[in-house]
C-alpha cells in the first residue's frame, strides 16, 4: 500500500538554501506506518546532498545509521535515495518529522521537490518501471554472435541493456526520463559494422508501467582492416618512423601515423577494395640514408597484416668528405651507470650518440656534416632522482676544424618523499562527510587533505584543547586504506596555519604576537595528534602543508628576510602550554626568516615522523595574469619565486621540509569564483602552470606538489549544460590534467554555452573576451591524453585535487559526477613509477 505524507518548504528558505520538512506519514487508508528495521525513501533535490542533510525528529529516539545516495539526473536535478535505520520497531506518528537541508533553490518551483517523495517501510520504495525493447534479426551472419547494447542514461547514471537478435528483452529501471543511445554492432576488427537505428532517442519510464522501444539496423558497412607491423629494422631501433597510407589510384590519404620498430599499428575502417601504398619517410642518420619500398597492398573485406622487414629497406652511405669531428664534453654531478642519448637534428642529416652519464670527454662516433643543428638531450630519472640535462639549444658545425658540444647533468629533485609512494600519485580535499570514504576508495587515492583546527586557519584567537578535524582526517585515511585492502598507503595531509596571510592586511597580522602564540600552540596540538597515529604500518603518520599564502603574500609585499615580526615570545608561550622543554635555537630571530626557521624547527622537534612542506603561489611575483602573456616565460616567474624562497632560508638544513606545494587558485574555471577573479585556463595556460612548477623544482631542487588543482572537466556538446551553469562546476583542470578524448584537439567539441561565456571586461585583455577565445589562443592543443605523463620529469611527485568549494575527488564538493574518480582509478592500474 502506498505511503502518503505532508511536505512543506521550511521557513527562512532563500535561493541558495532551504529545508524540506516531511511529516504525517500514513498509508492511503489512513492507517499508521509501522517500521521494523528501516524506512527508505526516494525524492528529487535541486542540489547534491548526503546523509548529513537528513535530520529525523521522532517522538521516540529510534534512529540508527542514515545513508543517502544522490545522482545528478538533469539540469540542476538530483535523484536521492535515503535510508533511515531503526534501533527497534516503531510506529510513525503524525507529528514525526524528517527535515532535509538543501543547498539549492526550493522556492522557484517547490512542488517539483515536495511532490517527488516515495516512501516504503522495510523495503525499497516502488520507483521502478520496465523498458521493453524489440530488436530486429542480425543484419549479417558475421554479427550473429555479437549482441547489440543500448545505454539508458539519466543524468550521470547509465544502465547497459544487452539485446537479443529477433527477440524482445525487458529491464527494470528507476522512473524518470532516459536518453537512449546505442553503439554500432561490429566485428572485433571492424570489418563488418551495422549502425543501430533506435525508434526514439528518449524514453519516459513511469513506476509500475512498461515503456517500449524498437531497434533495427541501418545498411551494413564493410571495411578492410590492416595491421602494419614494423619489424627489427637494422640501424633504426632508436628512430621514429613516419608512415602514410594512400590509395594508389587516387592518391587519397587513408592514414598517417608515427611508429617505431618492433611495433604494430592497427588501421581500421579502410575501403574494402582497391590497392593501397605504404610510404615511410626517408631517414637520414649517422651518414646513412634509409629509404623504404613496401609492396602495394590489396584491400579486401578482411583483417590483413602488412609485415615490414629489412628486405624493404635500402641503405646508402653518404660521402663524408669535408665532414668534421664533434667532441662531447660531459660534466655530471654524480656518475651514473646509464646511457644518455644525444641527438643533433639537421636539415639533411641527423646524428645520435649515446654517452655514459658521467663526467668525460668523448665524441660523436660519426663525422658530422657542417651546418646548424638543433640539439636534443632529455632530462631523465634514476632511482627517484630527476637529472636535468643542459646543452646549447643550437650547435653550429663549421666547414673546417672541429666543434664541441657541452653537456651538463645535474641532480635535481628527489621524488622519494616520506609518506608518499614511489610513483606519481593523486589525493584530494575531504569534507569529512560519510560519502568521503567511498569516494576516495573509488578513486584509489593515496592521500586525503583537510584543514586542521576549528576554523581551519590556525584558530588565532583561542587555545584549542582538541582537534577533531585532524583526528577525523587521520581516521578517514585509515578507513580508506582498509577499504582498499591495505594494498597501498593513504596519507592524511593537514593544512595548518601558524600565521594566516590569506586574509590580506599582511603587516597587521605579522605583528600580532597573541595570534602567533595561539596558532603555534594549535599547530603543536595537531602535530601531537599525528604522532599518536604512528605504528608499524604507518611510520609516517601524516603530512602537513604549512601556512598557505604566507610566502606569496610576503613576496608580493616585497618583505625581505629581515622584516620584523614577533617570533620567540609567541613560540615560547606555545611550548610552555604543552610543557615542551626544548630550547628555541639561538638563530630564531624576530624576523620573517626567523619565523620560517621557527616553524621548521618546531615541526621537526615535536613531530619528527611527519612529512611536511610550505606552499607558494603563482601570484607571489605580484600578479597572476602573467600566465596569459606571450612575452613572459614561466621560468622567469619561477626563478623570482625560487629566489625569494631561498632568501628566507625556507629549505635550509638542518630542519628542511620535505616538499613544496604550489597553488594556482582553487576554483573550477567556468565558475564565477574563477573567471571573475581572472582565473580561467585553457590547455595553454595549464601547460604553462606546470612549466612553472618544473622551473621552481629545478631552481630549488625540490619535489613539488601542485595543490588544490580543480578536477572539473570541459563539458562536450552532448552534456546537460544549464543556462546558468555556475552551480554545475564545469572547468578545464580535470580535462587537461587527466585527459579528455571527448574534447580532443577541437574546441568545437566544447558545449556552445561554455564557448559563449563572457569574461569580465577587466580581464579581457589577458584572458580574451570569451571562453572560445581562450581555446583558440591554445591552438594547436590536444587534451586526448593526460598532461601528467611527464610530471616526474617536471619534479612533480604528487597532485592534490579540489578544495573547499572546488571539484576534486569527493562527490559532496563541486561536481558530484564520478568522472575524475574513474580516471584516477584507471590510472592506478599502471601508475608512473620513479624508478626509470
Amino acid at each position: 500500500m502506498k505511503i502518503k505524507y505532508d511536505a512543506i518548504v521550511g521557513s527562512g528558505a532563500n535561493e541558495w538554501y532551504g529545508t524540506i520538512i516531511v511529516s504525517n506519514l500514513r498509508y492511503e487508508d489512513g492507517s499508521a506506518v509501522a517500521v521494523n528495521q528501516f524506512l527508505e525513501f526516494n525524492f528529487r533535490s535541486p542540489a547534491n546532498l548526503d546523509a548529513t542533510a537528513i535530520q529525523p525528529s521522532f517522538s521516540t529516539w529510534v534512529i540508527d545509521a542514515i545513508t543517502a545516495d544522490a545522482t545528478q539526473i538533469g539540469d540542476g536535478t538530483f535523484d536521492v535515495t535515503a535510508m533511515i535505520r531503526y534501533t527497534t520497531s516503531y510506529t510513525m506518528q503524525p507529528a514525526d518529522q524528517i527535515t532535509i537541508g538543501v543547498n539549492g533553490d526550493l522556492l522557484t518551483d517547490p512542488q517539483t521537490w515536495l511532490d517527488s517523495f516515495v516512501f516504503a517501510a522495510d523495503q525499497a520504495p516502488a520507483i521502478s518501471g520496465t523498458v521493453s525493447v524489440t530488436c530486429a534479426p542480425a543484419p549479417d551472419p558475421a554479427l550473429a554472435g555479437i549482441a547489440p547494447v543500448l545505454t539508458l542514461t539519466r543524468g550521470d547514471a547509465g544502465v547497459m541493456m544487452p539485446l537479443g537478435y529477433g527477440a524482445t528483452d525487458s529491464i527494470a529501471v528507476d522512473q524518470g526520463t532516459y536518453a537512449v543511445t546505442g553503439d554500432s554492432v561490429n566485428t572485433s576488427d571492424q570489418t563488418v559494422i551495422a549502425p543501430l537505428v533506435i525508434d526514439r532517442n528518449t524514453i519516459d519510464v513511469v513506476a509500475g508501467a512498461t515503456a517500449t522501444l524498437g531497434v533495427t539496423f541501418a545498411p551494413v558497412e564493410y571495411y578492410c582492416a590492416l595491421d602494419i607491423s614494423i619489424g627489427s629494422l637494422s640501424g633504426l631501433s632508436t628512430e621514429t618512423l613516419n608512415v602514410t597510407l594512400t590509395d594508389s589510384t587516387t592518391g587519397e590519404t587513408l592514414a598517417v601515423f608515427a611508429t617505431t620498430t618492433n611495433h604494430v599499428t592497427s588501421l581500421r575502417k579502410l575501403p574494402p577494395s582497391g590497392m593501397a601504398r605504404v610510404s615511410i619517410q626517408n631517414v637520414a642518420l649517422d651518414n646513412v640514408d634509409y629509404s623504404f619500398n613496401v609492396p602495394l597492398v590489396t584491400l579486401t573485406n578482411a583483417l590483413q597484416t602488412v609485415a615490414i622487414d629489412n628486405s624493404m629497406v635500402k641503405t646508402e652511405n653518404v660521402d663524408t668528405t669535408g665532414y668534421t669531428r664533434v667532441a662531447i664534453n660531459v660534466t655530471a654531478d654524480d656518475p651514473l651507470d646509464r646511457q644518455l642519448p644525444l641527438r643533433l637534428i639537421g636539415g639533411s642529416m641527423n646524428y645520435l650518440q649515446n654517452v655514459t652519464a658521467t663526467s668525460q670527454q668523448t665524441a660523436f662516433s660519426a663525422l658530422v656534416q657542417p651546418g646548424d643543428y638543433t640539439v636534443v638531450a632529455n632530462d631523465f630519472l634514476d632511482t627517484s632522482v630527476v637529472y636535468a640535462v643542459e646543452t646549447p639549444s643550437l650547435l653550429s658545425v663549421p666547414a673546417s676544424g672541429g666543434a664541441e658540444l657541452d653537456v651538463t647533468i645535474e641532480a635535481s629533485a628527489n621524488l622519494s618523499v616520506r609518506g608518499f609512494p614511489a610513483y606519481l600519485c593523486f589525493g584530494g580535499c575531504a569534507n569529512l562527510t560519510p560519502s568521503n570514504q567511498v569516494d576516495f576508495a573509488a578513486a584509489r587515492a593515496t592521500s586525503v587533505f583537510d584543514y586542521a583546527g576549528t576554523d581551519g586557519a590556525g584558530d588565532s584567537t583561542v587555545y584549542l584543547t582538541d582537534d577533531p578535524q585532524t583526528r577525523a582526517t587521520i581516521t578517514l585515511a585509515r578507513t580508506v586504506e582498509t577499504q582498499l585492502g591495505n594494498i597501498q598507503p593513504v596519507l592524511p595531509v593537514m593544512v595548518s596555519y601558524t600565521c594566516n596571510l590569506s586574509l590580506g592586511d599582511t603587516p597587521t597580522i605579522l605583528a600580532n604576537a597573541d595570534a602567533h602564540a595561539h596558532s603555534f600552540s594549535n599547530y603543536i596540538l595537531a602535530l601531537n595528534i599525528a604522532m599518536e597515529a604512528v605504528d608499524t604500518e604507518h611510520p609516517v603518520p601524516a603530512g602537513f602543508i604549512v601556512n598557505p599564502d604566507f610566502l606569496g603574500a610576503c613576496q608580493q609585499a616585497n618583505y625581505g628576510a629581515t622584516y620584523p615580526m614577533p617570533v620567540r615570545g609567541p613560540l615560547q608561550q606555545a611550548l610552555d602550554r604543552w610543557s615542551i622543554t626544548a630550547a628555541i635555537p639561538a638563530d630564531v630571530s624576530e624576523t620573517i626568516a626567523g619565523y620560517v626557521l621557527a616553524v621548521n624547527w618546531l615541526t621537526r622537534t615535536v613531530a619528527p615522523s611527519v612529512t611536511f612542506g610550505w606552499q607558494i603561489n603563482l601570484w607571489g611575483v605580484g600578479f597572476s595574469e602573467w600566465i596569459y602573456a606571450d612575452d613572459i616565460d614561466p621560468a622567469e616567474m619561477a626563478q623570482q619565486t625560487a629566489d625569494y624562497v631561498t632568501s628566507l632560508g625556507v629549505y635550509n638544513a638542518p630542519y628542511a621540509p620535505d616538499f613544496l606545494a604550489i597553488d594556482r587558485y582553487e576554483a573550477d574555471d567556468f565558475t564565477q569564483r574563477a573567471y571573475v577573479n581572472g582565473y580561467c585556463y585553457g590547455p595553454r595556460e595549464w601547460d604553462r602552470y606546470f612549466d612553472f612548477c618544473k622551473a621552481v623544482s629545478r631552481a630549488l631542487k625540490l619535489p613539488v606538489m601542485p595543490w588544490q588543482m580543480p578536477a572539473s572537466r570541459i563539458p562536450n556538446t552532448t552534456d546537460p549544460v544549464a543556462t546558468n551553469f555556475d552551480s554545475q562546476h564545469w572547468g578545464t583542470g580535470g580535462s587537461c590534467l587527466l585527459g579528455d578524448p571527448a574534447i580532443g584537439s577541437d574546441y568545437h567539441n566544447v558545449h556552445p554555452a561554455i564557448l559563449a561565456l563572457q569574461f569580465p571586461e577587466a580581464f579581457q585583455q589577458s584572458m580574451g573576451a570569451t571562453a572560445e577565445d581562450m581555446f583558440i589562443r591554445s591552438e594547436p592543443f590536444d587534451v586526448s591524453s593526460p598532461l601528467y605523463a611527464d610530471f616526474p620529469l617536471r619534479g612533480i611527485f604528487t597532485v592534490l585535487l579540489g578544495g573547499g568549494a572546488t571539484t576534486g575527488i569527493v562527490s559532496a564538493i563541486g561536481n558530484p559526477e564520478p568522472w575524475a574518480r574513474q580516471k584516477l582509478n584507471a590510472y592506478m592500474n599502471k601508475p608512473i613509477t620513479f624508478d626509470q
